[in-house]
């Protein structure tokens, strides 16, 4: 008889092991999903970035504003190996805050790797603590992606003594 109970407690287990797994496929992560498409900027103006943008500093401020109440904005990196954008800390320690009263915002982030660094801003209205399935694109639910490319300093130098070259050349042919 306890031979019984246990094989039935077993299956009862596993079968409800496998319908968590076929739920968790079906609920994909719009904010996460690297196939998102982006959205108009309907709830959040991005100033910065305007679009993909090339730097020589590791810090970057991220900028923008909105004329609408209650908008949260959620920061987002892409990670290679998962090929999925996760949370990313700003350098006040956070990924996701609320814009105030004046409508601005500017957070400060330091891109983690030189090259091409995917960062995601995902905007909607409501709370951070709100449900994902209450989430519609294009509708409450705005994400933008961006490519901001950290070069290395020697390319900057690089850049910097063959213009100053270009210079001095253009000096002595012309003698200024």
């Amino acid at each position: 008889m306890k031979k019984k109970i246990f094989a039935l407690f077993l299956i009862v287990v596993f079968s409800i092991g496998m319908c968590m797994t076929v739920f968790a496929d079906e609920k994909i992560d719009l904010i996460s999903d690297k196939k998102t498409e982006d959205t108009k900027q309907f709830l959040v103006t991005i100033t910065r970035p305007e679009g993909d943008e090339t730097t020589f500093k590791e810090s970057y401020v991220i900028c923008g504003n909105s004329d609408k109440q209650n908008i949260t904005v959620k920061l987002l990196m892409y990670n290679e190996k998962t090929e999925q954008f996760e949370p990313y800390m700003n350098l006040d320690g956070e990924d996701t805050w609320t814009i105030g009263a004046s409508g601005f915002f500017m957070k400060e982030i330091e891109l983690p790797k030189k090259g091409a660094n995917k960062v995601r801003i995902v905007a909607y209205q409501g709370t951070a603590k709100m449900d994902k399935a209450e989430l519609v694109l294009g509708e409450n639910l705005q994400v933008n992606t961006f490519t901001v490319t950290l070069l290395d300093r020697s390319i900057r130098d690089a850049i910097k003594n063959g213009f100053l070259r270009i210079t001095d050349m253009l000096d002595n042919l012309f003698g200024a």
